[in-house]
């Protein structure tokens, strides 16, 4: 998990997205754009090909972050990581 989670941590700090959460579980929790919904961005990383849970769909608290499981394989962490380059 160290490795797939150094993908994303490396993306978000060149991205300015903020990470909350802790350093030792199999997701990272990231800060949504400013002035778009956890759901609604969601469904826009859906469109090229990115899966995340809204943070909303995990209770009212995650409103306004979204959810990145690093359960895929290590290649597919890394295809997400380039097409959420585009993305974010």
């Amino acid at each position: 998990y160290g490795r797939k989670r150094a993908l994303f941590l490396d993306l978000f700090v060149r991205k300015g997205v903020r990470v909350a959460g802790s350093a030792a579980t199999m997701y990272l929790w990231a800060e949504v754009p400013e002035g778009e919904s956890s759901e609604s961005f969601a469904e826009r990383l859906l469109e090229h090909g990115v899966l995340v849970a809204p943070g909303s769909y995990l209770g009212a608290a995650g409103e306004g972050y979204f959810r990145v499981a690093l359960v895929p394989s290590e290649a597919e962490c890394a295809r997400a990581v380039e097409l959420l380059e585009r993305v974010l």
